[in-house]
């Protein structure tokens, strides 16, 4: 027997797409392993790395990475403002904080900056969780960490408003060659 779910379905105010992924054929993928480099945001040390491989979109995992400040948001809902899913004011946690796992994408905004989408859940020492999406330009390196960046040169990442969510996302292209 299946039992409801106890979280809400949401109902954005868009059309839906017909089809809600796109499956992009990768080529020339490559994997670096990179240093978070201690006293700098994660964004920084992301950015400068990525930007001199002259990738526009990746995907990276972090191996280990401890952090001395992170801001973050958490989503809450509500089927009556628009969009439906919204972040929290930003929430800052100042003790030392090791990272358990993160979700990242590495893509551009319309003027051609990177924009790093994270998600993570970190631990601090007295075993408090934090976790949501990161605001990557005020999560401080409180060491050096070990990340493995997956580069997909052949696609485009750009933040554009969805048309079903009425949010910014990543919306994918295939890259010129």
């Amino acid at each position: 027997m299946i039992t409801p779910s106890a979280v809400p379905l949401l109902k954005h105010p868009g059309p839906v797409a017909p089809t809600r992924r796109d499956v992009m054929v990768g080529e020339n993928q490559k994997t670096y392993r990179i240093t978070l480099r201690a006293g700098e945001s994660l964004y920084d040390s992301v950015a400068s790395t990525i930007s001199c491989t002259g990738a526009t979109a990746a995907s990276l995992h972090i191996g280990r990475a401890t952090f001395s400040h992170i801001r973050y948001f958490l989503i809450v809902s509500d089927p009556n403002v628009e969009p439906v899913a919204n972040y929290t004011t930003p929430l800052d946690f100042h003790e030392p904080a090791t990272l358990v796992n993160a979700g990242i994408t590495i893509g551009t905004t319309d003027q051609g900056r990177y924009a790093i989408h994270c998600h993570g859940l970190a631990v601090a020492d007295s075993g408090l969780l934090v976790g949501g999406h990161f605001l990557t330009e005020h999560c401080i390196l409180a060491e050096d960490g070990v990340a493995y960046m997956h580069t997909m040169s052949y696609m485009n990442l750009v933040i554009g408003i969805d048309p079903e969510i009425r949010t910014p996302v990543f919306q994918p292209s295939y890259r010129e060659a």
